[in-house]
């Protein structure tokens, strides 16, 4: 093996270098460096123009940049760029002393290589970090910070009074169970709530009498938190209100409908991030919060007929058409300003809380211009990178419309191919719910196998996996739900580096049953399908591999096995497996391309 590298490095000894690259897309950007000190990060595209020539470490591809108003202190060196491609690539600057954050500055990047050749391209924008104004043009100057796009797989968890009936029906009546108290006023949906809560419970039966039986008197913050560590989860993100309106925080002042003054009187989000802190402080934490409630009196001015309908209150029976009581509701507070408003301050301000991911949902009337602004100037005063998704209401209610937050967020969806502004799919382990629905069949739930085969998926196409778990009502997680969790854990953990920190292939995706993630050292193929054994396999796409790298098996039984690797005429890679690699690994086989050259 030395010697093949020995041979391939001589080979080279005569190439040239390539003679062309392109600098596009460079942006000062509102993100820097985690743990320094405020270093602002420049991002931009490298393309290598030249048809036949590939980047290697030899070339000592560099890229800094020059301006009178700000200073390099982070220049970058890239070791593999193949002919024809395209990576990302991140400096960092500082301003000068005597120039004021946020100032409009301009200067110029520019890349050395091989000694004497250069390229370069002007650059100008916000020198440095201003403060955001309360416009949806301000906030968009927002990028979603790195250790969000780097930490990939996240826990979401639905859990709430809606896991007392913990009912959606199954199969193709199935619906979000955490949606039952507006499925029990439409008689005619799908799931039979209306019928199923009639013949269960009875007609005098209103919702808000389940609180008294959500009594959370097995949760455990520290099993919850440990769980989802064991996942590979890097971040979480607990439901705090649902569209219920019934919140597991203390609401304050704005509202005494919370778990804190009604049934198990606990403040569930505050244990549960204050666990996380302790035990796992790598956790990033998050927060999901809905903009309006479906019957809150405070709610009627708003009335909202997107998104399965939000029509304000007072609620009804719908069987007696009875005005009832929304539990808790502190009347003559103006919603948005005396209710939503507040609330989303004390998750984002409150030390229990200090959300560092605001997972919105819904939108309606807000006033998140105001709201998210203010936050995000706050944080980065104490040195916090904070992040939010497109549902906090200042865009359209598209989960795909990226003009409203720092990510997307489809919805039991994921994207076909590759997306480059930044996306999460969310989704539960149930096949079509978030909250617990006690009538899924445990064969139904996602595994550990359907888990990592979607991770691996959605972040090769620049997206982040946000999964569910829906909790019983006494706090326990379904068995089922640990199972899966734990298994997809001891995957992702062991092939870690070829997950988080990494980049999506700007060249692809993936073809056929194969992806592909990229880091600054290494390139990873991931085959979806147990390779063909014994035989070989040919990579259909031209990754950045060249004659004397080394390709290893990541994982598994045989981790670190080294793979014997050919460069095809055509720019392919036959790679000759092992005769047992298939019966070493489950799942999903992970290659690792090391750049020797």
């Amino acid at each position: 093996m030395a010697a093949k590298v020995k041979d391939a490095v001589h080979s080279l000894q005569s190439r040239a270098p390539p003679s062309k690259l392109t600098i596009s897309a460079g942006t000062l950007t509102s993100k820097w460096f985690e743990k320094s000190d405020y270093v602002q990060i420049i991002e931009m595209v490298l393309t290598n123009n030249d048809p036949e020539s590939s980047f290697i470490k030899k070339d000592n591809l560099t890229i800094t940049a020059s301006s009178d108003s700000f200073d390099i202190v982070r220049p970058a060196t890239v070791t593999r760029l193949m002919a024809g491609q395209q990576i990302v690539v991140q400096i960092g600057v500082k301003n000068k002393p005597t120039v004021v954050r946020g100032v409009q500055c301009s200067g110029t990047i520019t890349a050395t290589w091989a000694n004497t050749m250069t390229a370069s391209t002007p650059i100008s924008g916000e020198c440095g970090f201003g403060d955001y104004a309360a416009t949806k043009e301000s906030l968009n100057r927002q990028w979603t910070p790195d250790w969000y796009n780097n930490a990939k797989f996240g826990i979401f968890i639905h859990w709430g009074v809606y896991a007392v009936p913990a009912y959606g029906n199954q199969g193709a009546n199935e619906d979000y169970a955490e949606w039952y108290w507006k499925r029990m006023g439409e008689p005619d949906y799908k799931s039979k709530t209306y019928q199923y809560h009639r013949d269960t419970y009875g007609e005098n039966f209103n919702y808000d009498d389940f609180i008294a039986n959500f009594t959370g008197s097995k949760f455990d913050a520290a099993a919850w938190v440990n769980l989802i560590a064991d996942a590979g989860a890097k971040y979480m993100v607990p439901v705090t209100k649902h569209h219920d309106g019934f919140a597991l925080f203390d609401t304050k002042e704005t509202s005494n409908r919370n778990s804190v003054k009604l049934g198990p009187k606990r403040d569930f989000i505050a244990e549960l991030i204050s666990a996380a802190k302790k035990l796992h402080p790598e956790i990033r934490r998050g927060t999901y919060f809905s903009m309006p409630e479906w019957f809150s009196p405070a709610y009627a001015p708003y009335a909202l007929g997107c998104c399965g309908g939000f029509p304000g209150g007072p609620p009804t029976n719908p069987y007696t058409s009875k005005v009832i009581d929304y539990t808790g509701y502190i009347s003559g507070k103006e919603y948005v300003t005396e209710i939503q408003y507040p609330q989303m301050e004390t998750l984002a301000y409150d030390e229990r809380y200090e959300t560092e991911l605001m997972w919105c949902d819904i939108g309606g009337a807000n006033n998140a211009t105001t709201m998210l602004s203010a936050w995000i100037n706050w944080a980065r005063s104490k040195g916090r990178q904070i992040t939010y998704n497109n549902r906090c209401g200042y865009g359209s209610t598209d989960h795909t419309d990226a003009t409203g937050g720092d990510f997307t967020t489809p919805e039991y969806v994921t994207n076909g191919d590759t997306v480059v502004s930044k996306w999460e799919t969310n989704r539960g382990m149930d096949p079509f719910s978030f909250g617990y629905n006690k009538d899924t069949p445990d064969s139904s739930y996602l595994t550990g196998k359907d888990i990592v085969q979607s991770l691996v998926d959605v972040v090769s196409k620049n997206g982040n996996f946000l999964l569910d778990i829906g909790p019983k009502a006494d706090g326990t997680i379904p068995e089922i739900m640990q199972t899966g969790l734990q298994d997809a854990g001891r995957w992702i953990k062991e092939r870690g580096e070829s997950i988080y920190d990494t980049r999506f292939w700007q060249t692809t995706s993936g073809t056929g049953n194969f992806r592909y993630t990229i880091s600054d050292s290494a390139f990873y193929i991931h085959l979806l399908a147990p390779p063909v054994s014994p035989g070989s396999i040919t990579i259909p796409d031209k990754i950045p591999f060249l004659s004397g790298d080394e390709i290893r098996i990541l994982g598994g039984a045989m981790n670190n096995t080294y793979v014997p690797a050919i460069l095809n005429t055509d720019g392919t890679v036959r790679l000759d497996v092992p005769a047992n690699v298939a019966h070493a690994d489950r799942w999903v086989w992970t290659f690792k391309v090391i750049y020797k050259l």
